[in-house]
């Protein structure tokens, strides 16, 4: 359908316009019409706004604009935090009708499962990321910036709608979805924003559609925990673009940088259902180059996002946890310090559910353990409060005998740590009552009949 119109949306903090140079350069390459939705300039900074609200207002914004709602009928490129957005409003929509009108589907840089810049504060924000360029630089859409959070429960709740069956939007027959991210990070005063593993704004593996689902349950028999490891349903294509940042591979600060970008964007744009397969292959080639070399420098190791939920047996999320990555061999100190001290690059607890936390974990340098002498990783947890502690209610995990681990083989390590991912780990405890918390006093027996009175 070579009239199929495609779509542009923006990210946070920016402006449609912004894209004028790549709408020019995706329509001189595939002569068809780049429309917007008023270049979908939507209100990303100011606070009251919610993605409940952009998911409604995109609705009507695509009405206004007469752009078509039947099936396959548009492609559409998004931008950062412009991913969410789409992806809400085509789950909310058309996750189980089917028959969404996004045919070919291009996320450059998408913040999937959020951006480390996000709790920051807005004088970082303000200064480095809007560089003062912003009307309001110290108001900065604060509800739109806690679902795109690292670990946010939005983004936790979302591919858990999209990712994870019955709604199974993404593959042939269906939307075909490629997303392509950087790994160079920014210049000048931006480059304060720049972390090992990202393109200055988002992280690789925060930006990868794919991910994986572990759900272990320590409440029913702590000592010996169950645990299930399930991939998300559906695919998508993945690549990762040397040179590029967050900026220049959507066409800004003169970007891309390199023709092998650009064609990349032609071929999500033109990839048809038979041919999908191969080039997600064909992807996923280019990465596993990119991943070779860039295990040479840390700025472009490969790094697993880890989210963890725990949560106990009645739903209710626990804020305070300890999260332990072992070995059990006699030696147990080495991987331990390794693990925490080397591999483990940083934990973010969200800022209002502490319950969801990220763990951004270092593969290869996880990968260069293979060849030692042990046996598999263990990972246990602690929590508060302890039972032990208080003398009436709380967790019971805070020696070797009262709770067990996840036990993963050596062989099986890169299948939980997998470079360019995230990975959701939902962790269920057993909360514990001591038997004075509640009981039943009998009372004493009743008295007899006394005697009875004189007289008749």
């Amino acid at each position: 359908m070579a009239d199929r119109p495609i779509v542009i949306l923006h990210g946070w903090s920016d402006r449609g316009s912004s894209f004028r140079r790549l709408a020019g350069l995706l329509r001189k390459r595939l002569g068809r019409e780049v429309a917007s939705i008023d270049l979908a300039d939507y209100a990303t900074m100011d606070d009251e706004v919610t993605y409940d609200d952009l998911a409604a207002a995109l609705t009507r914004a695509w009405g206004r604009r007469r752009l078509p709602m039947g099936p396959r009928s548009v492609d559409a490129v998004v931008h950062s935090t412009g991913a969410l957005v789409l992806r809400d409003w085509l789950v909310r929509n058309f996750g189980t009708s089917g028959g969404a009108p996004v045919h070919r589907l291009l996320m450059l840089a998408p913040a999937n499962f959020g951006s480390p810049l996000a709790h920051k504060g807005n004088a970082f924000l303000g200064r480095v990321t809007l560089g003062w360029s912003a009307e309001r630089p110290f108001q900065t859409g604060d509800r739109l910036l806690r679902g795109l959070e690292l670990a946010s429960p939005y983004t936790w709740e979302l591919a858990r709608r999209d990712r994870r069956g019955p709604n199974d939007l993404y593959g042939p027959g269906r939307v075909l979805c490629t997303v392509l991210v950087g790994n160079a990070g920014y210049d000048g005063i931006r480059a304060a924003a720049n972390e090992d593993g990202g393109d200055g704004t988002v992280r690789v593996s925060t930006a990868n559609m794919d991910c994986a689902f572990l759900e272990a349950d320590f409440s029913q028999n702590p000592g010996r925990p169950t645990f299930r490891l399930e991939e998300s349903v559906g695919s998508t294509a993945f690549r990762i673009l040397p040179r590029e940042n967050h900026s220049t591979i959507a066409g800004k600060d003169d970007g891309p940088r390199s023709r092998e970008a650009l064609e990349a964007m032609v071929r999500a744009l033109t990839v048809e259902d038979d041919g999908f397969e191969a080039w997600r292959a064909e992807c996923a080639a280019a990465t596993a180059e990119a991943t070779a070399k860039g295990a040479r420098k840390a700025a472009t190791h490969g790094f697993q996002n880890t989210v963890f939920l725990v949560e106990d047996q009645f739903g209710r999320r626990v804020p305070e946890y300890f999260l332990e990555f072992f070995v059990r061999d006699d030696d147990r100190d080495w991987f331990a310090k390794m693990f925490h001290r080397e591999a483990l690059r940083s934990v973010h607890a969200h800022s209002s559910e502490k319950a969801f936390r990220s763990l951004y974990v270092d593969c290869t340098v996880l990968g260069r353990q293979v060849d030692r002498e042990w046996e598999g990783m263990t990972l246990s947890l602690s929590a508060l409060p302890d039972i032990g502690q208080t003398g009436s209610v709380g967790y019971r995990s805070f020696t070797d005998g009262d709770i067990g681990g996840i036990e993963i083989p050596k062989a099986d390590v890169e299948r939980y740590f997998r470079p360019h991912r995230t990975l959701m780990v939902r962790l269920r405890i057993r909360r514990e009552q001591a038997e004075g918390v509640f009981g039943f006093t009998p009372l004493p027996p009743a008295a007899g009949p006394g005697p009875s009175p004189a007289g008749g």
